[in-house]
């Protein structure tokens, strides 16, 4: 069971290796700057993905609604993936810190979610030889990959993953060595997406937690999310040196580009967590009897009849 549970939504951090290069380009004089050149290996590896995927599919003979419902969720995932992390959006991030923000979003709000929701790992496993599948299945077995997804898909440690790594990844030491540094920069973007992940298999894991736990797992974390989106708005010095040489070539000062970061954090990402929250607010109350008035004349009719039948 548990094995099934890791190729099911554990494959689809195979993705995750699509972003095991996303160059941290040295942006200099916006006149020799070209946002529009892609990262090679970035571009193979995605490339790679919807193939390896593509053959899985076709090879699968079943054909049902719900498979093809999560066959359009991950070809949506895997575009916003793309979206995030192929030009210009890639290149632009190393200059301005908002197009940056907008990156991270889509990988963690847009892209993860998809990707957990279309359940890929029996279709990426079908795609690779043989040989790739089955050494797979045997690394996962020997390192206990099915405990581990366990372990991490317990919404408390899921929670304190994501938030640890959302604050950690934006303290500002931490954040100019990932601008200045391509290991670094790469290492950020893999724990995003990672983290993202975590998260939103947590939610939406093929066992899921109780509608209650899922309004207070999501209300949190749009809290905490949102304070930290806050403290960017409302900063009243930049907190990332290199964007204050980068962003005035674009027309901003490096404060006025991390309020508009810190508002695209704070506002539309805020909203995609408690609307994810309302909704599951929404399954909690119409769980709810409506009249319970009604509910407890139907128990005593019920126990009125029990007493004449046992007459």
């Amino acid at each position: 069971m548990y094995i099934a549970a890791w190729l099911r939504a554990g494959a689809a951090s195979g993705v995750l290796f699509t972003a095991t290069r996303a160059s941290a380009h040295t942006v200099g004089d916006r006149a020799d700057f070209n946002p529009w050149i892609p990262d090679v290996l970035t571009t193979l590896l995605l490339l790679a993905t919807a193939l390896i995927y593509w053959r899985g599919q076709r090879a699968g003979r079943a054909r049902t609604s719900q498979k093809t419902r999560q066959q359009y969720w991950f070809w949506c995932g895997w575009m916003l993936l793309t979206v995030a992390l192929a030009p210009p959006i890639d290149p632009m991030g190393n200059a301005l810190f908002s197009v940056h923000m907008i990156q991270h979003e889509l990988m963690m709000l847009g892209a993860a979610p998809l990707l957990v929701a279309s359940r890929p790992s029996a279709r990426l496993l079908r795609g690779l030889p043989r040989a790739a599948a089955r050494a797979v299945g045997a690394l996962l077995r020997v390192t206990g990959g099915s405990h581990w997804l366990a372990w991490l898909s317990m919404p408390l440690n899921a929670w304190f993953i994501h938030a640890a790594g959302l604050w950690a990844w934006h303290i500002p030491w931490l954040f100019n060595a990932g601008l200045r540094n391509d290991l670094v920069h790469t290492a950020q973007h893999i724990s995003f997406l990672f983290i993202a992940l975590v998260f939103w298999f947590a939610l939406l894991k093929p066992s899921p937690t109780s509608p209650v736990a899922n309004v207070i797992y999501l209300f949190t974390t749009a809290l905490h999310a949102s304070m930290l989106g806050a403290l960017l708005t409302f900063s009243p010095q930049p907190w990332y040196s290199p964007y204050e040489a980068t962003a005035p070539q674009w027309g901003f000062t490096a404060l006025e580009d991390q309020q508009l970061g810190g508002l695209i954090m704070w506002m539309p990402a805020g909203t995609v967590f408690l609307v994810a929250a309302l909704v599951c607010l929404a399954k909690v109350l119409s769980t709810v009897d409506p009249d319970p008035a009604a509910s407890l004349q139907t128990v005593d009719s019920r126990n009125a009849h029990g007493e004449r039948t046992h007459s």
